[in-house]
């Protein structure tokens, strides 16, 4: 195969030829435009990465001349027609030897170099193609990721030029690029002033009311067995739709204000399980070098099977701070709670305090975990319904090779009641006792940049869900599978 070389590039070619056979080939060239750095203006031209080795490359075309070049010698001379400023040239290289039938090092290698390039040119998105696939390919190359998160944060994508740069704490990379990083994280959190946080998950659920499924239960009286039937598992396909704003208006460098609004439906086809739920929350941001925190009163409003349910009016603190690979992330929330119809508003009506604490800890750029832990208590009326409850989790993050990535998690909630209630027993018997639940959960998720689509990438999920109790009314087992459609801006 023969790579053919623009004009430019072959008038040009002699002096060229003459730098690739030079051993002085990878010295400086006192004309050439400095190349900037992360965190530096965008460079003038391209940044060179290191060259990777491959199999022989095919001769060059020049203008009446043809020259053989070892591949080691085809990527240094793309750089000498870089040196000199024929940007054009050295990108028609680099095309054709990702067109061409070469080592994948080399074909890597010359697609990012497009790359770096196209983000020259400022064509940001485009860039972010070609550093997408390469890390497709192969994801453990923290240089590529760390073009891709600036190139992210030249576009605009701020969403996820974050999550790429927490990421790169992890990476094999110099203590100045790691501390650039952080002035990229602090810069994306003082410049981004709203958030658009958009999902749509069809859902399969086999048990939506959380029963246990038992037919009936009976309790034995002087006037013989009397029985009543138990509820039956819902079961069903529906649509989960989500939509979240936030919008930070700035008072200084680091004060603002934040005005937060959110709508949650899901409806499924029996509708006796549709819910809405409207959330509005305003308040003041303080930000710092490291992290921010808000303070936010707080409303919602939710309809349950098309009527009316509940208000809670409330605040909530929330913060986030990142500590060399820790990513910490706390929320604490007061909510008091009304309903709608009197006898449930007799029973359950009360505050709720919860407070959680969930750090991240990078791992490498492919791979975190992160922990959770959160209480939560909540006072209704009825002592009997009033409970404290303990939440913990772990999960594990891991970025797979052709642009898979999963999410493990494992969770256990434990419920403990404030008083007694009678329940009735499995010998048909009246019982009383203060209620114990232990619920644990199991998240897999798994999705693909490979099918991402108009910004939105699909991500498969499955959960289980099991509740044991002392009284085995309250015990189930539930499964559930999500295609979830995700676009945050």
């Amino acid at each position: 195969m023969l790579f053919r070389l623009g004009r430019g590039a072959a008038l040009a070619l002699p002096v060229v030829v003459a730098l690739a056979l030079s051993p002085a080939l990878g010295a400086e060239n006192e004309d050439a435009a400095p190349v900037a750095e992360l965190g530096e203006a965008a460079s003038p031209t391209p940044e060179k990465a290191p060259p990777l080795a491959g199999d022989a490359a095919p001769p060059i075309v020049g203008v009446g001349e043809e020259v053989s070049l070892a591949p080691e010698q085809v990527l240094p001379l793309a750089q000498a027609l870089l040196d000199q400023g024929l940007v054009d040239e050295a990108e028609n290289i680099y095309r054709s030897l990702l067109r061409s039938a070469a080592s994948e090092d080399l074909r890597i290698e010359a697609a990012f170099q497009i790359g770096q390039i196209l983000v020259f040119r400022g064509r940001y998105r485009e860039a972010i193609h070609y550093f997408v696939d390469i890390l497709n390919r192969n994801p453990d190359l923290p240089r590529v990721r760390l073009d891709l998160a600036r190139a992210y944060f030249l576009d605009g994508n701020y969403t996820d030029a974050t999550f790429q740069f927490e990421l790169l704490k992890g990476g094999a990379l110099p203590p100045e690029v790691i501390a650039n990083v952080d002035v990229f994280l602090d810069t994306i959190r003082r410049k981004k002033n709203w958030t658009l946080d958009f999902s749509l998950t069809p859902a399969s659920d086999s048990n939506i009311n959380q029963v246990s499924g038992g037919r009936q239960e009976c309790l034995d009286t002087i006037f013989g067995t009397l029985c009543r039937p138990l509820d039956k598992k819902g079961s069903g396909v529906g649509v989960n739709f989500n939509i979240n704003f936030d919008y930070f208006k700035r008072l200084s460098q680091d004060w603002g204000l934040r005005a937060s609004a959110g709508f949650h439906a899901m409806e499924y086809s029996a509708r006796d399980y549709d819910s809405y739920i409207l959330y509005a929350a305003l308040g003041p941001r303080y930000l710092w070098a490291s992290g921010e925190a808000s303070l936010q009163p707080t409303f919602r409003r939710r309809w349950i099977a098309g009527r009316e349910y509940s208000r809670e009016t409330g605040l909530s603190l929330e913060g986030r701070r990142i500590l060399g690979r820790l990513v910490l992330n706390a929320n604490a929330s007061y909510g008091a709670t009304d309903y709608d119809e009197k006898w449930v508003n007799d029973i359950f009506r009360g505050p709720l305090w919860s407070v959680s604490l969930q750090p991240r800890y990078i791992l490498n750029d492919r791979t975190f975990v992160q922990l959770g832990l959160g209480f939560l208590r909540e006072n209704t009326r009825d002592s009997a319904y009033a409970y404290d409850g303990w939440i913990y989790s772990l999960g594990l993050y891991r970025i797979l090779p052709h642009g898979f990535s999963v999410y493990l998690e494992g969770s256990l909630i434990q419920a403990r009641y404030h008083a007694s209630q009678w329940y009735v027993t499995k010998d048909n018997g009246l019982g009383e006792a203060v209620r114990r639940n232990d619920t644990r959960g199991l998240l897999l998720s798994l999705s693909s940049t490979r099918l991402e689509k108009y910004n939105l990438t699909p991500t498969l999920q499955y959960s289980y869900t099991r509740s044991d109790s002392n009284i085995r009314i309250w015990e189930y087992e539930r499964n559930r599978v999500d295609l979830l459609f995700n676009l945050k801006i």
